[in-house]
């Protein structure tokens, strides 16, 4: 198997991070105490946690504008290979987030370049550097990501897709059979079941053999065919920002996997890679 042990696929955009002391309410105008740039995107951020691990490569799309060219140089910088598409007409993608003191974040996401991101511009790095596990996310758009899906399943490459942001497109869910593991948030995870995840029930109607979900400070639980098979506390922590959490979490996941980790043990480890991780503003990732 190629040294290219994990392969993620999909977004990446630059993240215009401003700091206030708390989000402001509709209607409300906040004054702003600090502000950065920094690298974004699902598929950006999961490959640079799986990089700290394993040998990672980001298939992602940008414009041909300077935040593109930066991206690429913070994704080099932080040890990520890169297989970049331009795209002929459109920006590099770009988020705007608000952080509050207590860690808490929103953001808008403008997804630009990344809507042109092709199946047969990442079919190169499945066939010519079979990587061990290829990462993808529901920010991809739904052809690209079902024929990426059924590209690796040929080839005989695991899949973990990250099932975020949680769409009802039936297109979308068509994937979920597609992929070895899935994850999903408290969130998206109620959106799928109808029920709350935070009850760590036993059994969910998970109709999916390997089923992760991320609860934030509450932990982590891992589903096998809607049956509860690991339950993870998170350690308590003071965050700082729980901005790309999330992301973080799935990549040290994926890196763990690739390495022929076993799930319950990814998992620990990843989870308490979290919580290191919201404990840190991530200025390193700067892309100014």
């Amino acid at each position: 198997m190629s040294e290219a042990a994990v392969l993620v696929a999909g977004s990446l955009h630059v993240d215009r991070m401003v700091q206030v002391e708390q989000l402001p309410v509709p209607g409300e105008t906040v004054i702003a105490t600090g502000h950065w740039s920094q690298l974004g995107g699902k598929a950006a951020n999961q490959a640079v946690a799986a990089a700290q691990l394993v040998r990672t490569t980001l298939a992602a799309c940008v414009g041909n504008d300077a935040d593109g060219q930066q991206a690429r140089e913070a994704l080099i910088r932080l040890g990520v290979h890169t297989a970049l598409q331009i795209s002929g007409s459109l920006a590099t993608g770009s988020s705007v987030a608000l952080l509050d003191h207590g860690g808490e974040n929103v953001g808008v996401v403008v997804p630009g370049a990344n809507a042109d991101l092709k199946a047969e511009d990442v079919a190169p790095a499945l066939r010519a550097d079979p990587p061990r596990l290829l990462v993808c996310q529901w920010e991809t758009a739904a052809p690209t990501l079902h024929r990426l899906l059924e590209d690796a399943r040929a080839a005989g490459i695991p899949v973990l897709l990250n099932a975020a942001p949680w769409r009802a497109d039936p297109a979308y869910h068509a994937t979920l059979a597609l992929a070895d593991h899935v994850v999903v948030n408290a969130v998206e995870a109620r959106a799928w079941t109808g029920s709350d995840p935070s009850a760590r029930a036993a059994h969910l109607p998970l109709d999916h053999p390997s089923v992760v979900v991320t609860l934030g400070a509450g932990g982590v639980l891992h589903y096998r065919d809607g049956v509860l098979t690991t339950d993870l506390p998170a350690p308590a922590v003071q965050a700082r920002s729980t901005h790309g959490a999330g992301d973080h979490f799935v990549g040290v996941l994926a890196g763990q996997i690739a390495r022929g980790t076993t799930v319950p043990d990814a998992l620990g480890h990843a989870v308490t890679s979290a919580a290191d991780f919201v404990q840190l503003l991530h200025k390193h990732d700067s892309v100014s």
